[in-house]
């Protein structure tokens, strides 16, 4: 499951700043990729490029591809709605919206053209229970979304964004507003959607980096730096600015 994206020289300027320098780079069906590297290192711009948020600023310019089954997703003829719909994203702040629970994880749904009653109580279920949140919420689903805890609502924003069918879920630093139970729990998540979904994650904490991806991509200054399995960029990087990194003796 999921879907592999293939990523060619992609470029990215704000306002006259480049924010991301020719980076190439693979992301395999079904894996975990964490995207480490110190702030303001293109990390984030990568992540909203997959999905083609930056459209929505109008100071930006991008060039190169980004490959989905042979389709370059960034060509301007491409349907944006539809690749949102195949490449969810969730963000460093839970952000539900103001409706119920159940309304919330509908959303996307609804504005597909789905409003068989039934098929919409089945995928709200399948999406919380894949989300780990169903158990928590079951006989609740109309209470207002925002009385959840803030681990809960960002459960809930993954149910969300898995309820339209992805098959990428892009996650930029999910629990960086989560105490550490809370963290936990994403983190267990993640390794649950592992091999269904294809997953890019942003963190600046390495040891979650460590814990849930399968490889790991170092960025700096805009570059990619190095790419590899996880295991081998924390323990045996190949490129000194890596390790530079890693031991905290890199200046941002």
């Amino acid at each position: 499951m999921g879907l592999d994206i293939h990523v060619n020289k992609l470029s990215v300027w704000y306002r006259g700043h480049q924010a991301l320098r020719q980076v190439s780079l693979d992301v395999n069906a079904g894996e975990v990729l964490a995207l480490i590297g110190p702030s303001g290192c293109g990390k984030s711009t990568f992540l909203r490029a997959l999905n083609r948020l930056l459209d929505e600023d109008l100071g930006a310019r991008r060039t190169g591809q980004v490959m989905m089954e042979g389709v370059d997703v960034l060509a301007p003829e491409h349907d944006i709605t539809a690749l949102r719909r195949r490449v969810g994203m969730v963000f460093q702040t839970p952000n539900p919206f103001p409706f119920s629970i159940f309304d919330n994880v509908a959303y996307g749904l609804r504005l597909q053209g789905t409003n068989d009653a039934a098929a919409l109580r089945r995928t709200v279920e399948e999406s919380l229970r894949q989300a780990a949140l169903w158990d928590e919420v079951r006989g609740k689903l109309r209470r207002p979304a925002l009385a959840l805890s803030g681990g809960q609502q960002q459960r809930l924003c993954i149910a969300r964004a898995l309820a339209v069918g992805p098959e990428v879920l892009l996650m930029d630093e999910p629990t960086a507003s989560l105490d550490p139970l809370s963290t936990a729990r994403i983190e267990e998540l993640i390794g649950n959607l592992r091999g269904r979904y294809t997953i890019v994650l942003v963190t600046h904490n390495l040891r979650q980096a460590a814990r849930v991806s399968d490889r790991t991509a170092f960025f700096a200054h805009g570059s990619l730096v190095e790419i590899g399995p996880t295991r081998q960029i924390f323990t045996v990087p190949q490129d000194p600015r890596t390790e530079e990194y890693l031991t905290g003796r890199m200046e941002s």
